[in-house]
Parts: structure tokens; sequence; C-alpha cells
């Protein structure tokens, strides 16, 4: 499948323990502020500062739309969500008010991070305790351990 990651949604991803099976799975596709927003977190040799060096030197395709929206968000959300509609393909952030504005403004579903976890679950790739882990290992190195984002996504995987 192929999918424009915003910033978050990345180091997400690159939290989990199955982020090289989801990038051998999934073409992930970033923009250029995407990328200088790894950078920036790169500098720093926290947790999602070494998350961000380990996505840089994975050699994604860096893209970037050809019209830009305006769309009352940020730079970076506004031109992962252009790009993805140029693209034909899913937009993934874990941001919900970028989500929220993008589907009120141009009726545009995005996807956050986890769901591509629930789909190597749902493949049979990973079981739904290794998925649970994992989804409580993003929760810890991101730091969400009340984000409603990630309570809904342990709610949808004990419902599973």
């Amino acid at each position: 499948m192929r999918l424009v990651a915003d910033t978050g949604a990345i180091l997400s991803l690159a939290c989990s323990g199955y982020f090289n099976l989801i990038l051998d799975s999934n073409e992930i596709i970033i923009t250029k502020s995407v990328a200088n927003e790894l950078q920036e977190f790169a500098k720093y040799n926290d947790i999602l500062g070494l998350k961000a060096k380990e996505i840089l030197v994975k050699k994604l395709t860096v893209k970037n739309p050809n019209k830009s929206m305006l769309i009352n968000l940020e730079q970076t959300e506004s031109e992962v969500f252009a790009l993805a509609k140029e693209e034909k393909c899913l937009a993934l952030t874990d941001d919900a008010h970028a989500a929220r504005v993008v589907y009120e403004k141009l009726k545009f579903d995005t996807k956050p991070s986890f769901y591509l976890l629930l789909l190597l679950y749902k493949k049979k790739k990973i079981s739904k305790d290794d998925l649970i882990k994992d989804v409580q290992l993003i929760i810890d190195n991101r730091n969400w351990l009340g984000g409603a984002l990630w309570e809904y996504a342990i709610s949808i995987i004990e419902h599973l």
C-alpha cells in the first residue's frame, strides 16, 4: 500500500517493534517538510531523536505536492494531505484535529498510524497479544499515556 505520513505518524511507526515489517509491506512517502521536521528531532539523543535518525536512514521517498492547500492547518500537515490527495493514496496522521479539519474541508479520510499495525494483525502477521504490547510500546515511547487516540486504539484492539 502507498501512504503519505506526517511527522507524528512516522515517528509513532518508528517506535513500533514492527517498523521494518511495515516498511517491507508498504511504500511510505514523506514530504520535504516532514523530512525537515525529522532532521530537527534528530538533533536530540532522546527516544524521538533516535527514532528520527532511524527513519532518515531508511531512504523513504520524499516528494512534495504540486499544489498547496489552504485548509487552516500548519504547512507540513497541509502538504501531507495535498500530496496524499494528488497521489490518490492514504494519509497517515496521529493528529486528530488535523484529521477532522481535512475531512470537514475536503471530505478526505485519513488513518492513524496504528491502522498499519491493525492490518498486520488482520493479515495474521502478528498476534493480538503482540499488537497490544506494540501499541503499549508506542504509547510509552511517544509519552501519550493519556492520549485519546491511543486509548481508542486499545479499545479497538480489545474488541478484535
